[in-house]
């Protein structure tokens, strides 16, 4: 991936992170000096790229499996460069809620401290995130229209999933919230076999579950149903095979949240290569 944030156009801000290596930092910690002055041509974030040569300047973090990180005040926007985090809170009685996932080139703003919630990142794998600290960039943003629109993009699509999970907890049953789950992971991180669909997921049943609203036993006694239904093949606590994606997304009564924009994707692609045939 040619990603201005990656390589060496960082400079180390934690002795503890390691050294860059050969594109992607090796340990936790974060760096900044992304260069700026270039062309974001090939950059996942798409907003950095209408910052030009002024701040705020981007930053990368790398986080270990586990790991937190404060979302703390301000107004900052996450771009996943690689793996997986999902943004939490939790109750009073220490129940924890993923209220959204992010994978690889998904954009996330958190919400500002709350006095009745608190939020954290957590990496639910080796990840890799651009943090962009808009905080006391006002000026800038409204100066910036290409900028203030990439920022609003972001913003609404983050919008559009949250409310898609939202309908998701209120309305749909445990197989209905389950199905849909599968199947919209399917459409994120699924890669496309002989066999089927196979995801490789770095959740556990217990973040399945926090992130559904379901208990970790209910997720595992709903897959058991899903498989029975031949409907997915599930061959380790992380992986599996979706056999019939139609039928895993016909269970729910609402469709994925990034099945249209996947199927879009592939529509415009094959219209890019008719021209091509027609020609030959």
């Amino acid at each position: 991936m040619d990603c201005c944030l990656w390589g060496d156009s960082y400079q180390e801000t934690d002795p503890g992170a390691g050294g860059p290596g050969p594109g992607v930092p090796d340990g936790p910690g974060e760096r900044n000096g992304c260069k700026v002055a270039e062309p974001f041509r090939g950059c996942i974030n798409g907003v950095c790229a209408q910052l030009g040569a002024g701040p705020p300047v981007p930053r990368l973090r790398s986080m270990a499996r586990g790991e937190r990180l404060e979302t703390g005040s301000g107004v900052k926007l996450w771009t996943v460069l690689g793996g997986t985090v999902a943004l939490c809170t939790a109750l009073a009685d220490g129940r924890r809620q993923i209220v959204c996932l992010a994978t690889q080139g998904d954009r996330f703003c958190p919400p500002d401290e709350d006095e009745s919630l608190d939020f954290w990142i957590e990496a639910l794998a080796p990840s890799h995130l651009c943090e962009l600290d808009l905080s006391g960039h006002a000026g800038t943003i409204a100066g910036n229209a290409s900028l203030s629109a990439a920022l609003f993009r972001a913003a609404r699509d983050q919008a559009r999933c949250i409310y898609a999970h939202l309908v998701t907890l209120g309305r749909l049953d445990g197989m209905e919230r389950v199905c849909l789950f599968l199947a919209d992971m399917a459409w994120r991180v699924g890669e496309h076999t002989a066999q089927g669909w196979r995801v490789r997921l770095p959740l556990a049943r217990e973040d399945i579950a926090d992130y559904l609203g379901l208990n970790a036993e209910t997720v595992s006694r709903i897959f058991s149903r899903v498989k029975k239904a031949r409907l997915a093949d599930f061959h380790s606590p992380t992986e599996y095979v979706v056999r019939d994606l139609a039928g895993l997304q016909n269970r729910a009564p609402i469709l994925a949240p990034h099945s249209a924009e996947k199927s879009a994707a592939q529509n415009a692609s094959e219209a890019a290569l008719q021209p091509m045939e027609v020609h030959r």
